[in-house]
C-alpha cells in the first residue's frame, strides 16, 4: 500500500458537510506520494448533520497534487474565514501524552462548498477569537501575536527600549503565567545579567571583532570597548522553561549583524552568536 492510501485509511468512509470557523489558514504540509495534504487549523465548527456548535481545537487537511502545489495553483483557506465543507473525519485512535487531542479531530476536506458562510455561532467565536488581548507585565502592556504564539510589547531596559517577547504556555492560546513570571525576574536581575552577557561575548569574540575592522592601522578594539558598542539589549525572547535569548547591537563591529545570547533559566549564558 502506497503512502497515498495509507494515509486515506486515516478517515472514515462517511461524508458529511460541516461549517468550520478557519483561524489559520496554511499551517503546514505533509507528502504523500505525488501529493501534499496542506493543513489549516480551526478551534470550532457546526455539524450539519445535528445542527450542534462544536468548540474544539481540530485541522483541515486538503490533499493538492504536488505539481498544483509548487505552482501555488490551489484553493487558498484565509485565515479567519467561515467556510461551508463537505469533509469526512479521521479514525478515532488512542494517541499518547506526546499528541495533542486535535489529532483526533481531524477533517479531510473533499469539497469547499461555499466560503464566506454565515453562522452566528462561528461569527461569535471569531469576533471573540480576533479581539485584541492585552496584559500587563512589569508596568509594560503586551499584545497577543496569535500568529507566532506570543505577547509583545516594548519595554525601557537599562536606558535602551527593548522589544520583549513572552512566549505563551505550553498549550494554551492566550496565557503566559511562567513567561512573564521568568521576565519579572529578569527585570530584577537585569544590571548583572546585562554585565554577564557582555563579558562572555567579549570573552568569545572579542579577536573576531578585531579581524573584522575595516582599516588595520586602526587601534585594536578592547574588551570594555567591546561591551560599551553592544549598548543595552535591542530584543529579548522569554520562553515557557524560562530560558531566553537576548539580541544586542554588534556597535558595527561585524558589519551590522546582531549579537544573540542564550540564557538558560538559571541565567547562566549557553552561548553568544552574530545573527541577521
Amino acid at each position: 500500500m502506497g503512502e497515498l492510501n495509507q494515509y486515506l485509511e486515516e478517515f472514515q468512509k462517511e461524508e458529511y458537510e460541516i461549517l468550520v470557523y478557519i483561524s489559520k489558514g496554511w499551517g503546514a504540509a505533509g507528502m504523500y506520494d505525488d501529493y501534499k495534504s496542506v493543513i489549516s487549523y480551526f478551534p470550532a465548527m457546526v455539524d450539519l448533520r445535528t445542527g450542534e456548535c462544536i468548540v474544539a481545537d481540530g485541522r483541515l487537511e486538503t490533499l493538492v497534487k504536488t505539481e498544483d502545489y509548487n505552482k501555488d495553483e490551489y484553493f487558498h483557506f484565509a485565515d479567519n474565514g467561515i467556510y461551508r465543507l463537505l469533509v469526512s473525519k479521521c479514525v478515532h485512535r488512542e494517541l499518547g501524552p506526546e499528541y495533542l487531542a486535535s489529532m483526533n479531530n481531524r477533517f479531510l476536506v473533499k469539497k469547499v462548498i461555499e466560503e464566506n458562510a454565515s453562522s452566528p455561532d462561528l461569527e461569535a467565536i471569531r469576533a471573540e477569537c480576533t479581539k485584541d488581548i492585552i496584559v500587563e507585565v512589569c508596568d509594560t502592556e503586551f499584545l497577543l501575536n496569535r500568529d507566532l504564539e506570543w505577547f509583545e510589547g516594548k519595554v525601557n531596559i537599562l536606558g535602551g527600549t527593548c522589544s520583549v517577547f513572552l512566549c505563551l504556555d505550553r498549550n494554551s492560546k492566550m496565557k503566559i503565567k511562567k513567561a512573564s513570571a521568568r521576565f519579572e525576574s529578569l527585570m530584577q536581575d537585569m544590571k548583572e545579567l546585562d554585565k554577564n552577557c557582555k563579558d562572555f561575548c567579549a570573552g568569545r569574540m572579542l579577536d573576531a571583532a578585531n579581524e573584522w575592522k575595516e582599516n588595520e592601522d586602526d587601534p585594536d578594539i578592547t574588551a570594555e570597548s567591546f561591551m560599551e558598542k553592544m549598548g543595552t539589549p535591542n530584543e529579548m525572547v522569554v520562553h515557557n522553561n524560562g530560558k531566553a535569548e537576548i539580541l544586542y547591537s554588534d556597535g558595527g563591529m561585524f558589519g551590522g549583524h546582531g549579537i544573540q545570547i542564550r540564557v538558560n533559566a538559571d541565567n547562566s549564558i549557553k552561548d553568544c552568536e552574530l545573527v541577521g
